[in-house]
């Protein structure tokens, strides 16, 4: 195929019809999942009330407004895209409150901001390699954790935050626990029987060589101490979730699995964890809440082949045996992004521009948010779009490629 476009020069025939492809994906998903454009490809997304905040590989953090999709503030100061953001309320001696944001990068740094006039307070320095997640850890006296690539936990005191003369937080712990790139990170509190916080916390961690570790840290120590080693991925550990029962972790092994917290009367610790495998990368996974109501409990997975999709947690859970532990009924599934589904969110929209309800908000390397109500969720929409076999031509004729393919055979 000739072409007078000087951006196909050095560009094989399949190349040149992917990226054909790509824009007819692209046209078909304009309007699919309410999609909100952003300058870059989206990483990392908190949700706060009705307002966004993402980490985005164009070396920024923005703060949205979640109805409109408008852009309320850019955060500016990176020289690398900005992979984990983290949000708290400080509260200062004086009894006033400000919201901090926190931004991690692949330059090495973590960010400090005043969320709300855009300030950008302190820069702490340690991490020697790219940052991978941020985490609050709402002690009374908040900390920050961090993770890196240069496998490595840093703990950070954020009580200089609220002093009157504020000054940028300390590093007061430095794990060197796991031997690969520590990619995530999530904690649940520990609870009473009437749901108050006991001050303390469980923590889990997720390296690139598919290994999970269970940490705890509690008010008098305010230092994590290691408590098990989780197992069963193959490969790196992308996201983790958690539900009351257990902790959901994906891979790039292409695998879901969930790690039940107490093993079921059926089953004990030996036994196969429910798995879900997947034909691509999974990058990102939310067990939709309660809140929801949902006629069934249901889990989504993001992948990298751009496909969100939609499983029956009840029929996943319910492992009797070996044979059983890819068992998990896939739902439906949701397409619209047109690159990797990176992040998964959950938000309830108070009515002021999009109908009231709960969505899942999806981000992707296509550089889009995508809002999913109730009805996308159980009855996903239909992207109009019928991609093409596409086959590299080798530039000869039938009879030339029959005649090689006779000398390759007599060569053997």
């Amino acid at each position: 195929m000739q072409s007078s476009d000087p951006g196909h020069l050095f560009q094989t025939t399949t190349q040149i019809k992917q990226a054909a492809e790509r824009e007819k994906k692209f046209k078909a998903a304009e309007q699919i999942g309410n999609p909100i454009n952003v300058s870059s490809k989206v990483l990392d997304l908190v949700v706060r009330g009705q307002e966004g905040w993402t980490g985005e590989s164009g070396f920024l953090s923005r703060r949205l407004d979640l109805r409109s999709g408008k852009t309320i503030k850019l955060y500016k100061s990176h020289s690398g895209p900005v992979t984990s953001v983290a949000l708290h309320e400080i509260k200062n001696e004086d009894g006033t409150k400000w919201l901090a944001l926190f931004t991690g990068s692949w330059d090495k740094t973590i960010k400090i901001w005043n969320a709300d006039s855009g300030e950008l307070l302190f820069t702490l320095e340690g991490h020697t390699d790219f940052l991978k997640s941020l985490l609050i850890l709402p002690l009374s006296s908040p900390l920050l954790l961090s993770t890196s690539s240069d496998r490595t936990i840093r703990i950070w005191d954020l009580s200089s935050l609220s002093t009157s003369t504020k000054t940028s937080p300390r590093s007061i712990q430095n794990i060197k626990e796991h031997t690969r790139p520590v990619e995530c990170s999530i904690l649940k509190l520990h609870l009473d029987g009437n749901g108050r916080s006991t001050g303390g916390m469980d923590v889990w961690t997720g390296d690139s060589l598919g290994l999970i570790k269970k940490w705890e840290i509690n008010e008098s120590e305010r230092k994590l101490k290691w408590k098990e080693d989780i197992l069963g991925h193959d490969t790196s550990v992308s996201q983790l979730a958690l539900t009351d029962d257990g902790l959901w972790s994906v891979s790039m092994d292409k695998s879901a699995i969930f790690h039940p917290f107490v093993p079921s009367s059926s089953s004990s610790s030996s036994s196969p964890k429910p798995t879900i495998t997947h034909p691509s990368y999974v990058k990102s996974v939310l067990p939709i809440p309660e809140e929801f109501e949902l006629p069934r409990s249901l889990l989504l997975t993001g992948s990298e082949d751009e496909h969100i999709r939609i499983f029956d947690h009840e029929s996943i859970l319910d492992i009797t045996s070996t044979s059983d532990a890819n068992a998990g009924k896939l739902y439906g599934m949701i397409q619209g992004h047109c690159g990797e589904v990176s992040v998964l969110r959950v938000w309830w929209s108070d009515g002021n521009g999009i109908e009231s309800g709960w969505y899942v908000i999806s981000g992707g390397l296509d550089s889009t948010l995508r809002r999913w109500g109730v009805k996308d969720i159980l009855n996903p929409p239909v992207l109009n779009y019928e991609p093409e076999e596409v086959k590299e031509s080798s530039g000869m004729t039938e009879e030339e490629e029959r005649e090689l393919a006779e000398l390759m055979s007599d060569e053997d």
